[in-house]
């Protein structure tokens, strides 16, 4: 018991666990682009052989900068985040525009607030969860547009994990998350093609808005 609760141990645990999922979204986006190990290795300067050890997670020593390389070579962008090493809890802008979204929409949608994510060790929390009649959606309250394209992959990845139906990326409507939402045009149009009046009218309504969601409140 000792050793699960002490960091270190956690975090070389956490470590081994990404690089298998990182090898197994190589290999996948590998066979998508129809490339073989050899190929792979050439466009980093390495050899088919490396390439097979990531896919297989058994290569002794890998950079960041490596493997950031082998995931552009086969279509991937690696992203890295960390978390503090507790729950850090909602603060009280994204409270208020979690209340402001619960006030427009059915009572009858289940909420739970900053659900986990269901793996052990995996300190990642959606800011809330609504489910209904077969419907979950996870919902990310965003008080600060920053890195748009960084923030709707870490919301993606949640709605993925928690395997949620829908996701609503919920933006404070303050004037500079408007115009980074109007920079940002076709990417978001193309992942969240359900905007906020279409959304609050379903939610309210207590049905599935029938695909992702943007809503600006």
């Amino acid at each position: 018991m000792a050793n699960r609760l002490n960091p270190i141990h956690e975090a070389r645990r956490q470590a081994r666990w990404n690089l298998v999922r990182m090898g197994r979204e190589v290999r996948i986006a590998r066979y998508r682009a129809g490339m073989t190990q050899r190929q792979v290795g050439a466009a980093v300067g390495r050899t088919g052989s490396w390439i097979s050890l990531i896919e297989a997670t058994r290569a002794p020593r890998i950079s960041v900068a490596e493997l950031s390389a082998v995931a552009a070579a086969v279509g991937l962008k690696l992203y890295l985040n960390a978390y503090p090493l507790g729950r850090r809890p909602l603060d009280a802008p994204q409270l208020d525009l979690l209340a402001a979204l619960n006030a427009r929409i059915s009572p009858g949608w289940h909420r739970e607030l900053e659900k986990v994510m269901p793996r052990e060790g995996d300190l990642r929390a959606v800011d809330e969860y609504l489910s209904k009649d077969g419907c979950s959606i996870a919902v990310e309250a965003v008080t600060r547009l920053a890195v748009v394209e960084a923030q709707l992959r870490s919301a993606r990845a949640k709605q993925r994990d928690l395997g949620a139906t829908r996701l609503v990326l919920l933006v404070k409507a303050s004037h500079a998350n408007r115009n980074l939402v109007k920079e940002a045009g076709p990417v978001l149009r193309d992942e969240l093609p359900i905007g906020t009046r279409e959304a609050l009218r379903a939610l309210a309504a207590g049905r599935d808005p029938g695909g992702d969601c943007l809503i600006l409140l």
